[in-house]
């Protein structure tokens, strides 16, 4: 992964992560459900993105098309199954949660990150 990627990844995960836990702190005020339930949902979006960004991006350059390709399957293959696995593991085993936000927490980063991949563009 390049110097470059690494520092907007870096910056990224940043701002997905503060925003995360500016929102938790806020709503722990004033529901601690709703809170860990914006944690959870901010959790399953952020682990399985990270995980994909890291292996997608491990190799660059013309001459390793096929690897490039490949790590980008296999990365998005590993990020569905990360992002299924905290779901069930969410709703099996935290209880009592806030279906909804956990639901709105992982639209909204996903969205977050739409908007900042934008700008950076």
């Amino acid at each position: 992964m390049s110097n470059i990627t690494f520092k907007v990844l870096i910056k990224l995960w940043l701002q997905e992560v503060s925003l995360l836990l500016v929102t938790v702190g806020i709503a722990w005020s004033i529901n601690h459900v709703v809170a860990y339930s914006i944690f959870i949902g901010g959790l399953i979006f952020l682990i399985p993105n990270m995980y994909f960004a890291l292996y997608a991006f491990r190799y660059r350059g013309a001459q390793a098309v096929q690897i490039v390709l490949m790590s980008f399957y296999r990365g998005e293959i590993g990020k569905f199954l990360l992002s299924s696995v905290g779901f069930a593991i969410g709703f099996i085993f935290v209880q009592p949660l806030s279906v909804l936000f956990v639901f709105i927490a992982y639209v909204a980063l996903t969205i977050m990150q739409w908007l900042l991949l934008a700008k950076l563009a």
